[in-house]
């Protein structure tokens, strides 16, 4: 009896890791998708993984009109998305029945001629149906009142750093 306990143990064991190898393997995949869709300005693409909460509470018409008012205005300021760069997926975790994850990412810009690099990151919540993660910029979890009202009483284990901005030569 104990060795089939053992074996049961073992199976369950390696089928989670390779699940959560997968979940990783997903979540690097669709990061790098946003990560291009920024730099290409594809406005439909950053829709397609935008959160289902924040297109319900603002609308897909809406949202589009807002991301590409953003690209406008960056072209006007001679703002430009030089490269941006998937770093590492820091953890997965299960938390209120969803698996979510942290991805962190490194944004090359040109600011009118001054360079800057813009560390920050990523915080994804997976659609197991769908089988695709969406993301949200994680600093707006922590640090914006209108993402917390979507997003009310949000709690995580994974710890969300603040993003990092620094002045290239």
């Amino acid at each position: 009896m104990k060795n089939y306990l053992l074996i049961l143990l073992l199976v369950s064991g390696s089928i989670f890791s390779q699940n959560i190898d997968k979940l990783k393997k997903q979540a690097i995949r669709d990061a790098k998708v946003i990560s291009e869709a920024s730099l290409k300005k594809d406005v439909n693409t950053l829709l397609e993984y935008t959160h289902p909460k924040i297109s319900k509470k603002y609308g897909k018409e809406q949202l589009k009109k807002d991301i590409e008012q953003v690209f406008q205005t960056m072209t006007a300021q001679k703002i430009k998305i030089k490269s941006s760069e998937i770093d590492e997926l820091t953890e997965i975790k299960k938390e209120k029945k969803e698996h979510r994850c942290l991805v962190k990412n490194t944004i090359k810009m040109d600011f009118n001629g001054r360079l800057v690099t813009l560390k920050s990151s990523l915080f994804g919540f997976y659609d197991k149906k769908k089988e695709k993660w969406y993301f949200i910029e994680s600093n707006k979890l922590i640090d914006d009142p209108e993402t917390q009202k979507i997003f009310k009483n949000f709690e995580t284990e994974i710890e969300i750093p603040q993003d990092e901005q620094i002045a290239d030569n």
